[in-house]
């Protein structure tokens, strides 16, 4: 390649010298060489190389954030090699509980089998056995740590609760379940025996579709945004669009694959590709596949995890080893990042300003000024994720066209552009150190690259400037994008109900100043917002979002807020004062969002500062006992138990009782919802600081498809 270069190199200067009338062959000789390598490509280093030695060889594992359990034979062990459960059968399955309470253990002989369940704090501390199913086959939780699925050899599904084990329903199954993986939006449950794969409809137990490959099916999985479905095979994986189910890509593999895992940022997998080998591929560019050799061997198991600081690791087995690898080096998912803050800023520069008429307001936001804004901020975002690429890059020239007087420039980070050159001035462009490229703006393409679409090229040796324009190019990502946007009808109703909603808040704040609960120092917002969503069928839907939050500056908190160690709403007249808001809203303007059998979720956040408790924070009990309860933790998967008898001893469960009061108002005040299928969320967040400041409450209502 590097040869054919340099030969064009001389032909392009013999054919400048004849007046460019070989023009045809040094465009298909461009054709031939032309290649460039992105600035994105992968370089992994190892940040972090930690080993865990074992005792025995790690056979079937699984993980709870950086937490891994294993079996091997009949017996569970921990990260520290520890023994801490024993099944009375080869252990063929083995499933944390999201919230990393407990285990589920698969175990079989070959002729009957059992699921057990285990504590994962106490050793062998069995809770729960399921003495009623026959052969159980595989074994599955529900993200939300609420369900456990147990497949069996009669082609059912059945679904138990995890706290109380009481049976829920039974789902039908095309196939006996070896393998069995559900989706985190809580959409699907994929099911694999050794030739299918199907994935079934959890709400209505239906097959949304079958996939049967060419060959044995290994390993399956979801990505973490349940956008995308892995099927691992003896020599490839396919990854499958999971709202239409159509093959988004096929990756050819070596060696002897075992399992795979998807990057939680969804662009890079990791496969356990061979005995030694652990390769990873960018799903966008296969040819982006980086690899480290494990010299210990026997890897069978590989997972993307975090630990409690979020940090990511890559965990796997070896010969008698768990370990652990921060990696860094993968390319960020540009087009992830770009589509997740522009709806960001479409969402901000959709709502209705305060000094705007309604006129005004439909005069600027309307579906045509929407297109060219979502443009302007696509290029906004994708030239400040760019950081300037061009400038770093090495130009060298290509091929010139004379009928169009188009100059091709290549560059070793970006692809190729073509600039519009006079002919009588292409020799000017010889020397390629002397250009300049000015007010540069960059795109993202379907594979996750940048390209540069606008440049002024300043040539420093003659001191003219031309200009490249590709602004109206079709934007791959901005199409995705404008995908999930909404009718406009309903982002100006969305815009004009948050006028209602802010006019609702005026009143009750005024009424809680007036009778000095509050003052100026209480800041209390809310918001509404319309986001565009698929359901399990593929469908569009829209999503209505109204959120309620507020603040308290700084000296002002105990008497307008939480004082330390209080959870009770009537202990905090800002967060009273919220939540007659929220009543006063669905009893008026937003009673149209409450229909009986529809979803909604309610996400309630509840928050501690770093005020240690000294001893024992008593609990009267009136918003429930609480053991193992499901919630997110600084947004990590996670779970809290408060009971009168044990009081309140940290932080996180006294933040978790203010957001559970929460609960308690909305069910007392707005009945109307518990008619509703209402989903509540528990979000706890724990600051590092001091301060009444940080001990609040907010809550988020989303109506699915609510129009």
């Amino acid at each position: 390649m590097i040869n054919l270069r340099t030969k064009f190199h001389s032909v392009f200067h013999k054919i400048t010298m004849r007046g460019w009338k070989m023009t045809l062959i040094c465009g298909l000789i461009c054709a031939t060489c032309s290649t460039h390598t992105t600035a994105q490509q992968s370089r992994l280093n190892v940040k972090k190389n930690l080993t865990y030695r074992q005792q025995v060889n790690p056979e079937v594992l699984d993980n709870y954030l950086y937490s891994t359990y294993y079996g091997t034979g009949k017996k569970t062990y921990n990260l520290k090699g520890f023994t801490i459960s024993q099944s009375p059968m080869k252990i063929q399955s083995i499933k944390v509980n999201p919230t990393g309470t407990s285990y589920a253990i698969l175990s079989s002989n070959g002729k009957r089998s059992v699921v057990e369940i285990y504590d994962a704090v106490t050793a062998n501390d069995k809770i729960h056995e399921f003495k009623d199913i026959k052969n159980p086959t595989a074994i599955a939780y529900s993200y939300d740590s609420k369900k456990l699925y147990i497949a069996a050899s009669d082609r059912m599904i059945y679904v138990y609760d995890t706290k109380t084990f009481r049976f829920v329903r039974a789902i039908h199954s095309p196939c006996v379940p070896g393998k069995m993986e559900a989706s985190k939006n809580g959409y699907f449950l994929a099911v694999s025996e050794p030739h299918t794969t199907a994935v079934i409809d959890i709400e209505n137990g239906k097959v949304r579709t079958s996939i049967s490959p060419d060959s044995d099916i290994r390993h399956i999985s979801f990505s973490d945004d349940s956008s995308m479905l892995g099927i691992l095979m003896s020599s490839s994986i396919t990854i499958y669009d999971t709202r239409t189910f159509s093959q988004k890509t096929t990756i050819q593999l070596t060696g002897n694959p075992t399992s795979f895992s998807f990057h939680p940022e969804g662009k890079y997998i990791s496969v356990a590709s061979s005995y030694n080998t652990i390769s990873f591929v960018n799903i966008n560019d296969i040819g982006d596949r980086p690899f480290i050799i494990e010299p210990d061997g026997m890897v069978s198991y590989v997972k993307f995890v975090r630990d409690g600081k979020q940090n990511i690791y890559l965990s796997y087995n070896s010969n008698k080893s768990i370990k652990y690898k921060q990696l860094t080096g993968f390319s960020p998912n540009y087009t992830k990042m770009l589509r997740d803050e522009l709806l960001a800023k479409m969402e901000e520069w959709a709502k209705i300003r305060d000094d705007e008429s309604l006129d005004e307001y439909k005069l600027r936001v309307n579906e045509e000024s929407r297109i060219i804004q979502a443009r302007l901020f696509e290029q906004e975002i994708a030239t400040r994720l760019a950081d300037d690429m061009v400038t770093m890059s090495t130009v060298t020239l290509g091929g010139y066209n004379p009928e169009n007087s188009m100059l091709t420039l290549n560059f070793d980070n970006l692809p190729t552009v073509y600039l519009t050159v006079p002919e009588k001035e292409v020799q000017d462009f010889m020397v390629t150190e002397n250009l300049e490229f000015r007010n540069a703006v960059y795109g993202i393409t379907k594979d996750d690259k940048f390209e540069l679409i606008y440049a002024d090229v300043y040539n420093k040796a003659t001191g003219k400037q031309y200009t490249f324009n590709n602004l109206n190019r079709q934007s791959l990502d901005f199409l995705s994008a404008e995908s999930e946007f909404v009718p406009i009808e309903i982002v100006q109703l969305s815009s004009m109900e948050e006028v209602k909603l802010n006019t609702i808040k005026k009143n009750v704040v005024e009424m809680a100043k007036k009778q000095k609960l509050i003052s100026d120092h209480t800041n209390i917002q809310v918001n509404t917002a319309v986001v565009s969503d698929f359901d399990a069928a593929g469908n569009k839907i829209t999503n209505y979002k109204i959120g309620f939050n507020y603040t308290v500056e700084s000296g002002y908190s105990t008497h307008e807020d939480f004082p330390a160690g209080k959870y009770k709403i009537k202990e905090s007249n800002a967060a009273e004062s919220m939540l007659k808001i929220v009543a006063q809203a669905f009893e008026t303007d937003f009673a149209q969002y409450i229909q009986a059998g529809k979803k909604v979720k309610v996400k309630i956040t509840g928050s501690a500062d770093a005020l240690p408790i000294n001893g024992n924070i008593a609990y009267d009990g009136s918003y429930g006992e609480f053991e193992n309860e499901p919630c997110h933790i600084d947004g990590m998967m996670s779970s809290i138990s408060v009971t009168q008898k044990s009081g309140i001893k940290k932080n996180e469960q006294l933040a978790f009782i203010r957001a559970s009061a929460v609960k308690d108002y909305i069910q007392r005040n707005v009945k109307t919802l518990n008619d509703m299928n209402t989903d509540y969320q528990y979000n706890i967040e724990l600051s590092d600081k001091r301060g009444g400041k940080y001990r609040r409450i907010n809550v988020e209502f989303t109506f699915i498809n609510a129009f």
